[in-house]
């Protein structure tokens, strides 16, 4: 099947995570990865698309956007006590943006309360970084048809 160009922006702190996903989502006919690896990178860009009529059919979007492992920094960081925005916060300044953007969060935190305020605050789906990138890969080209 073949479709329009279509953008998809990955928001992640991990370059390693965005070039696993974009081998598997380049794979999709017409797909353009957009890549941000902070929250406020990833607001940005989409801003910057969504002026120009551009704006990424799908947010790809994670949840700790803190760029550190330690756990009293990741605590922070979702409490939104630190200064940079975590997957929840770039949700919903996004969705201020454009109230009907496609987010899906993708994340190793996906069994957790802060994924669920990540659905609460807009995010359509949520998957853990346990789904392989090939499955997740498909279920994308799934909804990229349904949407056209």
């Amino acid at each position: 099947m073949r479709y329009v160009s279509k953008k998809i922006l990955i928001v992640d702190d991990e370059s390693d995570m965005h070039d696993l996903l974009k081998t598997y989502l380049s794979r999709i006919e017409g797909v353009e990865i957009v890549s941000a690896l902070s929250g406020e990178e990833g607001v940005k860009k989409y801003k910057e698309l969504y002026e120009k009529r551009e704006e990424p059919v799908l947010v790809v979007m994670d949840l700790n956007l803190s760029g550190r492992d330690e756990i009293d920094a990741i605590d922070l960081h979702k409490e939104g006590l630190d200064e940079m925005l975590d997957g929840v916060r770039a949700t919903e300044q996004i969705l201020k943006i454009n109230p009907a953007a496609n987010i899906w969060g993708y994340t190793a935190w996906f069994d957790t309360e802060w994924a669920e305020k990540l659905k609460s605050k807009g995010a359509k789906k949520i998957f853990g970084r346990t789904t392989p990138f090939k499955e997740f890969a498909k279920m994308v080209e799934k909804f990229l048809m349904e949407i056209e």
